[in-house]
């Protein structure tokens, strides 16, 4: 079986061009010497060999070049998902697959708003409703930012204080605990265009864009 020209597209397509891990572009541009590199792999979920990564002997051989089966990744991402099967599952990476589709989607919906909702005056109308709306989370993040060696810290997870993570990257976490419907206000910030969903499984993970974090620490 070969992946059909059909499938590559959707793959490609919905992927944006990018790796639905570390949304990295995958298309490297030509140089005066040289043409366009294409850095990213059409990855298996279930490996089609029997000694290879997730491989299920009751999956159907038809299957393996499937769209549903296949995940567009780096090679950096793609060499680490299968030298680490037992931690990135077969649910895990069509997780990840279906939160990159998404934000891909949403990415380009946002792009096609009227140009004035970039403007800067439109942006920080929508930052003051937001601030009026979630005041103590706004102002979390706010002091979050403003702690001195947090300058550069962009990515935050939002869990329960139950929960057990071991999160290695710098990075904020804000609790369901301390915020009423935290999701909720954090789907509102996503949606005016403040945050970007880059949950690389299912603790849901989000990235302060610039424009947002300057609002924060300049209001």
């Amino acid at each position: 079986m070969t992946i059909s020209d059909k499938t590559r597209k959707l793959l490609w397509g919905r992927s944006g061009n990018r790796c639905a891990f570390c949304r990295s572009e995958l298309i490297m541009d030509a140089t005066p010497q040289d043409n366009e590199s294409v850095v990213g792999d059409e990855c298996q979920i279930i490996s089609s060999k029997p000694n290879g990564p997730r491989y299920d002997p009751e999956f159907q051989p038809e299957d393996f070049d499937s769209y549903s089966n296949l995940i567009l990744l780096c090679r950096v991402h793609h060499k680490m998902i299968d030298d680490q099967p037992e931690t990135f599952t077969s649910d895990i990476l069509r997780q990840l697959k279906a939160n990159h589709e998404r934000w891909v989607a949403d990415a380009l919906d946002f792009a096609t708003l009227s140009d004035d909702l970039f403007s800067i005056s439109s942006y920080g109308d929508s930052f003051q409703k937001v601030k009026k709306s979630m005041p103590e989370l706004i102002k979390k993040m706010k002091d979050d930012l403003s702690k001195k060696g947090n300058e550069f810290i962009r990515e935050f997870y939002i869990i329960g204080k139950s929960w057990v993570m071991n999160v290695k990257e710098p990075c904020f976490v804000y609790f369901f605990d301390d915020h009423d419907n935290l999701q909720g206000k954090i789907h509102v910030l996503e949606n005016y265009g403040f945050l970007i969903d880059v949950t690389p499984w299912e603790t849901k993970k989000y990235r302060m864009t610039e424009e947002f974090v300057d609002l924060l620490l300049t209001s």
